[in-house]
């Protein structure tokens, strides 16, 4: 079977995250209706106890502990996303319990706005997803699964706070999980408090015009977040769960502190950055063989943007000030109805609707704008096992993206964009896996996959340098995999996957003659590109014995403007490894060791669509010890990025410098 290069780290040191039974099965897409045992899959999992053992907070810093991802800071929106295996945020959505979540107009999400406190697991599927999640999975899906509680009555509590390099307080977080399983039904609560005053840079940061070094401007950020679950259980098969999830926040964005002079300076913050979603998802089985399982989903999301003069972000009366609001919503609802009446098939028909609408006030005064789409997707998948060492998974969907309103804003008055009519595209894919030997298992996948443009991708003016282009057709993507899993001297677990990806009528910036729009140079996104991906991806884990622990992964990616072979890839890296030693002396007392490299980068300066300047690769480190002085009682301290490296994601933003931490856990 095809292991998670992560999940097999899980040992008795992990006490501080749930076990895998409080993990939310409705939430899950890619599972088994019937199977005695974990089949394998496409599928990759990282665990609350991945989570746990390497202090990852967010969704961006977890899902970075896997092969084939790479962190992206858009740095001039302080907005954390990620590549997967060279495709971006809005090739591969994000999904929580199985309901998309992004932003209606951008396609994407900040993944440093979701913190990791209250999931139980973090489902990624690279290049093969599922067609049940429906639209828009070019290159994959994260999906962020919530928790179960599987006891009467369970809970835990962590505090934790945050020092800079000078040993400065500038860091506090709080979390608290509740859960009660009352057999018949059950209630699992959360909330969590997360507040960054500010952080500082590495010594080592050379000062410019806009950043004199020490602390960083503009660098802080606060999130609350809470979250109530609700299920009735009236047998062993049958589940039906309501919930409603909660986040509020405002950040600041630092400003480009590079030494690129043709750099837009941007002094912004975001006063509010709000989430709220209700939904309601159940399973039902009947007649043994037949299970349908539902969901329904609302989901709202405002923020308000303001561009201030200077850096005293004071004043609002240059050309570039605004204050810019969003009034977002999505709902949509799915059907799945799966089968294990033939024998060796388990067979699934599924169906998702939703609607994005997207309001916004672009400055104060000014008329609220309207956009709407709405997609439909159609999907089957079998799954056939003829014998116990070798299954096959097949797949195919029939999608729509219908445009329902688009308005402009011309001269202060609202009129109508051009809509470029209903879309369609499909998906088919298909994998094997055979068990050639005992505990060694290969795979093989071919998926053609399809993202449709976002509402900002047909109709964003991008401040003035940018045409609307409401005619854009989806992306297409061919993704292949080859593979294989295995474990050996019972105490190593090891992979290895090739992939390659050839993604057509790609959606690229093509530059205008300097008349066709107000402010030239201007650009319009049209079908036109032709890209490869190519990579590698190995893995390692070994349990040496009950002290010693070592874990090591690496990725390789090549990626090819096919159309443009003079454009360099923006974002990604070529060579990415990261490793861990954990070592337990003595019962009382437990310490771990990782490293992260990234290779260089091309990067774009804010104001650019081209790669203009090279961020250079670095190495950060992680020690941390951690003190379980009772099966339900842990604390722990550590320091981040030990050697004080002034490092970045992108050019003219850098990381922060060395900072410790401290946290102590509590658990019922």
């Amino acid at each position: 079977m095809r292991f998670s290069p992560l999940l097999l780290t899980i040992t008795a040191f992990s006490q501080a995250a749930p076990a895998d039974d409080d993990v939310f099965n409705l939430g899950v897409i890619e599972v088994n209706a019937k199977v005695e045992q974990e089949q394998p899959s496409d599928k990759e999992t990282i665990t609350a106890e991945d989570i746990a053992r390497n202090n990852r907070y967010d969704v961006a810093s977890a899902l970075n502990l896997l092969p084939g991802v790479s962190v992206q800071n858009l740095g001039a929106r302080n907005e954390r996303l990620i590549y997967l295996r060279g495709f971006n945020s809005r090739q591969v959505p994000l999904f929580m319990d199985g309901i998309p979540v992004y932003v209606p107009y951008d396609g994407n999400v900040d993944l440093n706005r979701f913190t990791t406190f209250d999931i139980s697991q973090i489902d990624v599927s690279k290049g093969n997803a599922s067609v049940l999640y429906g639209p828009n999975t070019l290159g994959g899906s994260v999906n962020l699964v919530s928790r179960r509680p599987s006891r009467k009555l369970e809970g835990d509590l962590t505090t934790g706070m945050g020092m800079d390099s000078r040993f400065d307080a500038n860091y506090y977080q709080t979390a608290l999980n509740f859960g009660s399983n009352q057999g018949l039904w059950y209630i699992q609560g959360g909330a969590s408090y997360l507040d960054r005053q500010f952080w500082r840079l590495s010594d080592d940061f050379t000062p410019t015009t806009t950043e004199d070094g020490g602390i960083r401007e503009n660098s802080g950020n606060t999130d609350y977040k809470g979250s109530v679950k609700l299920g009735l259980t009236p047998n062993e098969t049958d589940e039906y769960a309501v919930g409603f999830n909660h986040q509020s926040g405002r950040k600041d964005t630092p400003p480009y502190a590079g030494k690129d002079r043709n750099a837009s300076i941007r002094y912004w913050r975001w006063p509010y950055w709000d989430k709220e979603s209700v939904f309601f998802l159940s399973r039902t089985q009947f007649a043994e063989d037949h299970t349908i399982k539902l969901r329904a989903y609302h989901d709202t999301f405002e923020n308000s943007l303001v561009s201030f003069d200077d850096a005293t972000y004071s004043t609002m009366l240059r050309p570039y000030a605004f204050n810019s609001q969003y009034d977002d919503y999505t709902f949509g609802a799915g059907f799945e109805y799966d089968t294990t009446w033939f024998d060796h098939h388990e067979i699934k028909l599924g169906f998702n609707y939703k609607q994005d609408v997207h309001r916004e006030i672009g400055d104060i005064g000014q008329p609220r704008q309207r956009f709407a789409d709405e997609y439909y997707s159609y999907a089957i998948e079998d799954s056939y096992t003829p014998t116990d060492a070798l299954r096959f998974v097949a797949g195919a969907s029939y999608e729509q993206q219908k445009r329902l309103q688009a308005q402009d804003l011309i001269n202060n008055q609202i009129v109508s964009f051009p809509l470029g009519g209903t879309k369609d595209a499909y998906n088919i894919q298909g994998s094997a896996f055979y068990e050639l030997l005992e505990d060694f298992t290969v795979h093989a996948s071919l998926a053609h996959k399809t993202r449709f443009p976002t509402i900002k991708d047909r109709y964003s003016y991008s401040f003035g340098s940018a045409l609307p282009s409401p005619d854009l057709q989806a992306e297409k993507a061919l993704n292949y995999e080859l593979g294989m899993d295995g474990r050996a001297f019972g105490l190593l677990d090891y992979g290895a996957a090739v992939f390659f990806s050839q993604i057509d009528s790609t959606i690229e910036s093509v530059i205008l003659p300097s008349s066709s729009c107000t402010r030239p140079p201007c650009f319009q996104l049209q079908n036109i590109g032709e890209q490869e991906n190519l990579g590698i991806e190995l893995y390692a884990t070994a349990e040496i014995n009950e002290q010693w622990r070592m874990h090591f992964n690496y990725t390789w990616l090549d990626r090819n403007n096919i159309t443009n072979p003079e454009i360099k890839p923006l974002d990604t890296i070529r060579h990415k490894v990261f490793a861990y030693v954990e070592y337990q002396p003595f019962r009382y007392l437990r310490l771990l060791a990782s490293a992260e490299y990234n290779s260089e980068r091309f990067s774009n300066t804010p104001g650019t669509r081209i790669a203009s300047e090279i961020v250079p690769d670095f190495v950060i480190g992680t020690l941390k010890a951690t003190l379980p002085v009772h099966e339900n009682l842990s604390a722990e301290f550590g320091v981040n990025n030990v050697a004080d490296q002034n490092y970045a994601y992108m050019a003219g933003f850098p990381e922060p410098g060395r900072n410790y931490f401290a946290n102590l856990t509590m658990r019922y």
